[in-house]
């Protein structure tokens, strides 16, 4: 199903219903809606770092706090991956019901290339919910840890 906001944008407002695409949207088309709205949470920034987690224990897993923490200025080598992991991980689990959470895997892909200093590349997978078994989803991705930006390799957008 799609995002409870793509089903509140009315991109056809003169229509009494929807377009059957919206309706009738199959896995593939899934997989990019999901992928577009990976993008807007890993590159929005939380206030994990501001929010008192026993004063604003509520804000912590509301959308006040949507995001993952602030992971630019650091250096790789300072940047312990179990932590970056541990915040994509929270994110997706908090914010993108799509995706089974038991299903997913985050993991780094190493490479030997000199040119990605200071970048993270690594992989999203797991199972979407999916009618009438769930169907795969996988897309590499790379954290700019100086300008704190997640982009995707939409070639390594997978799935069978």
């Amino acid at each position: 199903m799609p995002s409870l906001l793509d089903r509140l944008i009315d991109d056809a407002p003169q229509l009494r219903r929807e377009h059957r695409e919206i309706e009738t949207l199959d896995s593939e088309g899934m997989r990019h809606l999901i992928r577009r709205d990976l993008s807007l949470l890993l590159n929005t920034t939380n206030l994990d770092d501001e929010l008192d987690a026993t004063r604003h224990a509520a804000a912590i897993d509301s959308v006040v706090n949507y995001g993952i923490p602030p992971l630019s200025g650091n250096y790789l080598a300072n940047r312990d991956w179990n932590v970056v992991e541990k915040a994509i991980r929270t994110a997706i689990v908090r914010f993108e019901p799509r995706l089974l959470p038991d299903s997913l895997r985050i993991r780094p892909v190493q490479h030997e290339d000199s040119t990605q200093y200071n970048r993270l590349t690594f992989e999203i997978s797991g199972l979407m919910h999916w009618s009438p078994i769930p169907v795969e989803f996988r897309i590499r991705s790379m954290l700019d840890m100086e300008i704190d930006r997640v982009t995707f390799d939409t070639d390594a957008l997978q799935g069978q």
